[in-house]
Parts: structure tokens; sequence; C-alpha cells
């Protein structure tokens, strides 16, 4: 990996996008323009908010390990991010992983799921959050949530507050219900940051004003410091360490946009 720090940024337009070495520039280019890095939490409690500040959120859906990468490559660059990990199974529930990123100065939280996974059972759903978050709270104190988007299930997990409210559990918010309409929210999925590809990696009825494709896209507007703040959602399982990992990152990507292409026009 090419460090940054302390360098001259050079971004070339045959860059390879969605590379650890392309997750490095943007970090730099946050770093080098002076956006103010907060946590969700610290968003959450904030009274008055930075005037320039951007949170940098990581969903955990596969394949742990990537936090690993991205948390080493902020703590370079002077930025505290939001990991949102699975409870799902042992392979990405991984105390070990979490630990480690914790240790690095970045916030925990709980991508929940468990509306799907109890098949719209409300009250078994509830019960599965509060177990699932207690083996969190027993590594770390987790004061944000975050729903796992499930885009081929037909539930949507943040329905279970329209029932329950998060805060009986000593939460502070969610990570898509508790964000407010100022803020400027970009995300990958779908292997771009336009949002052409998104289920439900959306803030409800909040329209975004600002639809890029590429990194590179990112970073310019970073840097033409029209914005005051970015809140930058990435799952750390598309940014690949080489060419392999790239082409089969690529291939992944390429089959689920196809997926929810079809999914979108079977429910239309």
């Amino acid at each position: 990996m090419t460090h940054l720090k302390g360098s001259v940024l050079v971004i070339k337009d045959h860059d390879f996008d969605f590379t650890m070495d392309k997750f490095e520039q943007l970090c730099f280019s946050l770093e080098e323009n002076n956006y103010l890095p907060i946590t969700l939490a610290e968003y959450m409690t904030a009274d008055i908010l930075p005037e320039k500040y951007m949170m940098m959120r990581h969903d955990i859906d596969r394949n742990p390990s990537k936090a690993l990468e991205t948390a080493r490559i902020e703590q370079d660059y002077n930025i505290k991010a939001t990991y949102y990990f699975r409870a799902i199974n042992d392979k990405l529930f991984c105390p070990e992983i979490i630990n480690k990123v914790k240790k690095m100065g970045h916030e925990i939280g709980y991508h929940y799921e468990v509306l799907n996974e109890c098949k719209g059972n409300y009250e078994e759903a509830i019960k599965l959050f509060e177990s699932n978050l207690k083996r969190f709270k027993d590594l770390c104190d987790v004061k944000t949530v975050c729903m796992h988007g499930q885009p081929l299930s037909k539930y949507d997990n943040r329905d279970l507050w329209k029932k329950y409210d998060y805060r009986d559990f000593g939460i502070l918010g969610e990570a898509y219900l508790s964000i407010g309409d100022s803020v400027n929210y970009l995300c990958d999925t779908g292997r771009n940051w336009n949002f052409d590809h998104c289920i439900r990696d959306f803030i409800p009825n909040k329209k975004e004003n600002i639809r890029i494709n590429s990194t590179n896209d990112l970073i310019q507007l970073i840097e033409g410091g029209k914005t005051n703040n970015f809140y930058i959602l990435t799952h750390p399982e598309r940014w690949s360490s080489n060419g392999f990992e790239w082409l089969l990152f690529y291939s992944k990507d390429m089959v689920f946009n196809l997926g929810k292409e079809f999914l979108r026009m079977t429910r239309s």
C-alpha cells in the first residue's frame, strides 16, 4: 500500500476504484481538508455540531477481517469511525476482531437483522435483539445500532422500532432513523456512490442532494470545499487489497446488482 501522509496526493484517471489504496486516498483528502471526524454516537449526543465534520460508517456484512484494514488506515489519518458488526453466526460475530477495532479508537455497534431472522415475528425479534445486544455489550459500550438491509428479504428490519423503542435498551439512536436532514449521506452500495442500486441503504424520508459515481468524484467534492459535512457509508469487503480480490469483489457486486434489478422489476 502506498502511504500518502506527508506526501502530495496524485489521483490518476485510470486508478482502480474500491481498493484499499483508493480508500487511503479518501482518508487523506478528508484529513487534509480539515473535516473533523465524529462517530455516530458523538453526532447523536452533540448539542452543537462542528462547523465542518464527517462521519465514517462501516457495515461489516461479510468478511470481518477486512474491517481491520480500513480501521488501520483510518487510525493513520486520525479518523475515528463507526463499525457495525452482525451477530447472525460466529463467523461474523468475531470478538477478537471487534476488540482490535475498538482498541484503535473506533465506535462499535450492532448491525441487527432480527426481524428478518424471525420472519416478521416482532415478539421473537425483540428478544433476539436484546440477546444479541448483550453479547456486544459484554465486549464494549454499545450506544448505536444499524439495521442490516437484507435487500432480498421482504422485511425491513427498521420496522422493529415502529413497535418498540431502542432507547429502552440503552441505545442512543439508529444509524438511519436518527440522522437529520442537513447531513450529506453517501454510500458505496452497488459499487458506486449514486444510490442506483440501493434497496434499503437510504435515510427514510430524506432526499439526497449529492449523486456521484466514483470515489475520485467524492474526493474532488471534498477538495472543492463547498460541502460542510459528509456521512460516508462503506462496506469494507467491497474494497480490495490486490488484483485477485478486485476481480472477485467486482464480479460479486455485478451479480448482486443484477439480482436487485430483477427484484425491483418483480416488485413493481
